[in-house]
């Protein structure tokens, strides 16, 4: 996994001294390490770069944009867009770096307020390649109306699309444009096709409402080793840690043992509701990924004339219950993991449910339609209050909900009235505020990118697909991370395994609409 930031410019500071002791020299060395890992991309992602347009700000990300124009000079056409004048002294002086060059090897172009049926227009559509280097990660509000008015020509250009450090147009939480439809956000914000951000991932990159915009995030060098980089972002930052998951992360299944047996393996049970469907696919999802057995249990409040054998009949429909997944009345006795949610309804009666996972101390997972009952904060309440400093004492507990769902959570906990888009521009904030209050609780909140949150630590899952936004997913990844549970993973690494492999999964899947969550299940 790897460290991601809000900001990296305190550790900038930290790190400067292994580049010279001169400030100014140690942020030029910066500048020009940042160019050179630019060039690298560009060349490595375009075959034939005949033009290239660099759009270039006032501050130190400018800066990178007039020390790459200089890198390229007499290699391919250069052509830089001065969106604005140079203002830091680093972009002052790599701006004086070119001044031998233009004309005979760099044209230069100020933005005007109108860009189409100009020469600018000409050059972008003819550019093979444009680099945003516009604004780095301390913009606020919204790019004017000139800029506005570049983005609407740039973004629906053939050239391939490079950010430095962030796209031009996105602040630290993407506030600005939370609001915006994906067309508006496409004129306000540059639409990468690859994202280089300089020294380490930013926070901002991985909100909902950039995800349509950031393109490949590929993280780049300015000349320092990560792992040092990383131990002085530990000193600036020595709390509350982020991190964006990989696909090494995850800890598959193994069974290495020759002389065993199913209940080696753990016991898997779904409470069973409205919806069977539901508890179908994470019944069977939770065999899919390793239980030895898996149960799905009748809701008391259900008539049993709706369960029959091999076939249940529910609402209008039948649905065939795999032969893997078996059928009861009551909590099997050697329940390993419980899932209490899916397809549930809103009306039934959880008290017995909830008390068997508490005095058992069952891992359990919560889903769906369980976060519209106050009797799950006071579930959670109860467990919370009997933490223990050792882990193996605690309950394990994952909550999986959507952002919808999250908002209910946060009401009935007593925490905020918050809207979905207010959750998506304060994620990370929130999912914190109620990981400090149900310590050792993990949440896992579903959204575009997925986040994972445990005590001051939050885990990121940007692999989903498109493909997810399909009823009955969710059901499968409650069901994965279940299954994962039943065979005494931590809480911790149940949530963190059970979110990938589901993510890695939904990529198999080559077009975006045709996923049905049972095919997804087959690829666990």
């Amino acid at each position: 996994m790897i460290p991601v930031f809000e900001s990296v410019k305190e550790v900038e500071k930290e790190i400067s001294v292994y580049y010279s002791s001169d400030e100014f020299i140690a942020e030029t060395l910066m500048i020009e390490n940042a160019s050179s890992s630019l060039e690298k991309i560009i060349f490595k992602n375009v075959q034939k770069v005949k033009s290239i347009l660099i759009m270039c700000g006032s501050g130190n990300n400018g800066a990178d944009g007039y020390s790459l124009a200089r890198r390229l000079a007499e290699k391919v056409k250069v052509s830089v867009l001065q969106v604005s004048e140079p203002k830091s002294i680093y972009c002052q002086r790599a701006f004086d770096n070119i001044k031998s060059l233009v004309k005979k090897a760099i044209d230069i172009y100020e933005l005007k307020s109108e860009v189409k049926n100009t020469k600018l227009e000409k050059v972008i559509n003819s550019a093979s390649v444009i680099v945003d280097c516009i604004f780095g990660t301390g913009f606020h509000n919204l790019v004017d109306e000139k800029i506005v008015n570049l983005f609407k020509v740039v973004n629906h250009s053939d050239a391939f699309r490079i950010a430095c450090d962030i796209p031009s147009g996105i602040d630290l939480n993407c506030s600005n444009i939370s609001s915006f439809s994906l067309q508006k956000k496409k004129h306000y914000v540059f639409c990468a096709d690859v994202t280089a951000t300089m020294g380490a991932h930013k926070m901002a990159l991985f909100s909902d409402n950039a995800k349509d915009l950031v393109g490949k995030i590929k993280c780049c060098s300015i000349g320092i080793s990560n792992q040092l980089f990383y131990q002085k972002a530990d000193k600036v930052f020595p709390k509350n840690k982020v991190y964006l998951l990989e696909k090494d992360d995850v800890t598959f299944p193994v069974r290495n043992e020759l002389n065993t047996h199913k209940g080696k393996f753990g016991h898997s049970v779904v409470i069973g509701g409205e919806k069977l469907g539901a508890a179908i696919l994470c019944a069977t999802s939770a065999f899919r990924c390793g239980a030895g057995l898996s149960s799905i249990v009748r809701c008391a409040q259900n008539e049993k004339s709706n369960f029959q054998s091999g076939v249940e009949k529910f609402s209008q429909y039948d649905f065939k219950i795999p032969a893997c997944v078996m059928i009861s009345d009551e909590i099997p006795s050697n329940v390993t993991s419980l899932v209490l949610g899916p397809g549930l309804g809103r009306d039934k009666n959880l008290s017995t449910y909830l008390e068997f996972i508490e005095s058992k101390k069952v891992p359990a997972v919560f889903d769906a339609d369980v976060f519209y009952y106050n009797e799950l904060i006071q579930f959670l309440d109860s467990v919370c209050s009997k933490e223990s400093d050792s882990a193996e004492k605690n309950q394990k507990i994952i909550l999986t909900p959507h952002l919808k769902e999250f908002s209910v959570l946060l009401k009935n906990s007593g925490l905020g009235d918050f809207s979905i888009d207010e959750i998506i521009v304060k994620r990370v904030e929130l999912m914190r505020l109620f990981c400090n209050k149900y310590k050792n609780v993990v949440l896992v909140l579903k959204g575009a990118n997925t986040f994972i949150g445990l005590k001051n630590k939050i885990y990121i899952c940007k692999d989903g697909h498109p493909s997810l936004s399909k009823g009955g997913s969710g059901d499968v990844l409650s069901g994965a991370i279940s299954g994962l549970l039943a065979q005494n993973y931590s809480e911790r690494d149940a949530a963190i395994s059970g979110v990938m492999m589901h993510a890695i999964a939904s990529s198999k899947f080559k077009k975006t609409y045709n996923l049905l969550p049972e095919d997804l299940v087959l690829e666990l």
